[in-house]
């Protein structure tokens, strides 16, 4: 087995990996990024309409402070808030010098990548950056353990090209592995982005909070056998939300926001789900949305839903999508999760957004948190020798023979179909306490199946498999988390439990390994000033 050293490692090529990457490397320090995909393709960021949030020309700091709070719905961790409110003019002003091409409008900023992958320009002027600054790339990999001790971080890899286990140790880790949506049947997510992530964390000494809140976007076209495309708020809005008896979906349900899609973004969701779960379908009809509407979209969506969705003739099927996972591992304001060594950035981090996130700071916490958690790892780095890692190494020569599974040849994508479905119908936007229990036992099932699988099978179902085993854990973490929260709050939505109840229940509920089980604590949230 091939074995790698550097002084800081990367997991992840998206916007938060490779902003720390870069923090990192101008700092002095040996760093290398380890990722699935080469180029960060095959990354959320990749994949996003390339929206950044920050107080530019027309927009206040104020403002983008009091947006971000009243969509965490009490539970944004205030420090984190600050943060970002403070450091996201510099950030994108940063990113623009790298040579981002994008645009400012009403004080966002907007990558102009080619649609609809408007995110491959940030990755690309941000990949650019990071080999000019001397990081090192190895892609093609699949992490499927981390260890923290004797004053290093191990990584274990598998190289499904040359069917090989591949080692590596370092100084300090920053885990930026993005989310979970894959997890569902319905997401805009890559195909491959289960929340190992979160699973890693844990395993590693991390503690995770909210995990219960996943967003989900209440409108995407749903059309049988093609693509998932979501539809902007400037063309949605103008539309009309029908089901198939005619009925207007927003009159029948007594929503009155207007986008609803944006101010009611929860609800609408619900709603939806609600109409498709009672053997309904949802249609946007588009037809009296003029030209000019239609070209209000600055990144092209219109033109997309024109050309390929025949948007203006027929209407559209729809139908929400899971988005973006807002809890995560703990983090302080510099990415540390109190593991040594072990720091955070990007969607695989919770605590910033609370119980939903404001369009926008996605991206820009990426950036944000990214270069603080890639300056911290620098700092650590340089406060340690070498490390000898010989104890670390026999434990991961010893896991490759050990449990990650050596019984049945059964395949892993039956197993992911399932479980795929089970969490959208039960797990998703609607959920309550005979759903969410019989789910877990379902998917706790699956988990344990997926446990024996053969690694002794062909090099591209090795690494399904350890995506799949890592997932599964992750799936059952926001299962439980979901099943503990009785309320309704934000991005969940409880049918036993519909109202938001702060007495009991604004606070965090907050997952750590003890004796190797999850161990649940709920902590009270702040107050915000």
């Amino acid at each position: 087995m091939e074995r790698f050293f550097n002084d800081v490692m990367i997991i992840g090529c998206g916007a938060a990996g490779l902003r720390a990457a870069i923090a990192a490397a101008e700092e002095g320090r040996n760093v290398c990024v380890l990722s699935k995909a080469s180029h960060g393709l095959g990354t959320c960021t990749v994949m996003s309409r390339g929206h950044f949030a920050g107080a530019r020309t027309g927009w206040t700091p104020e403002q983008h402070r009091e947006s971000t709070l009243r969509a965490g719905k009490g539970l944004n961790q205030n420090e984190l808030v600050d943060i970002l409110i403070q450091d996201a003019p510099e950030r994108l002003d940063e990113i623009l010098r790298w040579g981002l091409q994008g645009v400012i409008k009403n004080g966002q900023l907007y990558a102009l990548g080619p649609p609809p992958v408007w995110g491959r320009e940030i990755v690309r002027c941000l990949f650019e950056k990071a080999a000019g600054v001397g990081v090192q790339f190895r892609s093609g990999l699949t992490t499927a353990r981390i260890w923290v001790g004797e004053g290093a971080v191990g990584v274990l890899c598998y190289a499904a090209e040359r069917g090989e286990w591949v080692g590596f140790t370092s100084r300090s880790l920053v885990l930026a592995t993005g989310g979970a949506g894959a997890l569902f049947l319905r997401h805009d997510n890559p195909q491959r982005m289960l929340g190992e992530g979160y699973a890693l964390a844990l395993e590693a000494g991390a503690t995770l909070r909210d995990m219960e809140f996943f967003q989900f976007l209440p409108l995407a076209t749903a059309e049988p056998g093609r693509p998932q495309f979501p539809i902007p708020s400037t063309i949605a809005s103008r539309g009309r939300l029908m089901n198939t008896r005619g009925e207007e979906i927003l009159e029948k349900h007594g929503i009155l926001e207007r986008p609803a899609d944006v101010h009611a973004r929860d609800r609408l969701s619900q709603v939806l789900m609600s109409e498709i779960r009672n053997g309904d379908s949802v249609f946007l009809d588009l037809s009296r949305v003029s030209e000019s509407e239609w070209m209000e979209d600055a990144l092209g969506s219109g033109t997309i839903l024109l050309n390929r969705f025949r948007a203006k003739e027929v209407p559209l099927r729809v139908a929400p999508t899971a988005h973006f996972c807002t809890g995560g591992v703990c983090i302080d304001p510099q990415g540390w999760t109190r593991v040594p060594g072990l720091y955070a950035a990007g969607e695989v981090t919770g605590g910033l957004h609370g119980a939903n996130r404001m369009a926008g700071n996605a991206l820009s916490e990426a950036l944000v948190f990214g270069d603080r958690a890639g300056k911290a790892a620098s700092r650590w780095a340089g406060q340690i020798p070498p490390p000898g890692g010989k104890g670390i190494w026999e434990e991961i020569m010893a896991s490759i023979s050990g449990d990650l599974g050596t019984g049945t040849s059964r395949g892993s994508a039956e197993l992911k179909k399932r479980v795929r479905k089970m969490l959208w119908e039960n797990g998703g936007i609607l959920r309550s306490k005979e759903g969410l229990l019989q789910t877990i036992e379902a998917v706790t099932q699956i988990r344990d199946e997926a446990q024996h699988l053969s690694l002794k099978t062909a090099p591209s179902e090795v690494q399904n498999i350890i995506e799949l085993q890592l997932g599964l854990k992750t799936a059952i973490l926001i299962l439980q988390a979901a099943l503990r929260r009785e309320e309704s709050r934000g991005a969940h939505f409880r049918e036993d439990f519909p109202a938001e109840d702060d007495s009991h229940w604004r606070g965090h509920l907050e997952v750590s390994l003890v004796q190797g089980k999850p161990a649940w604590s709920f902590m009270a949230a702040e107050t915000t000033p």
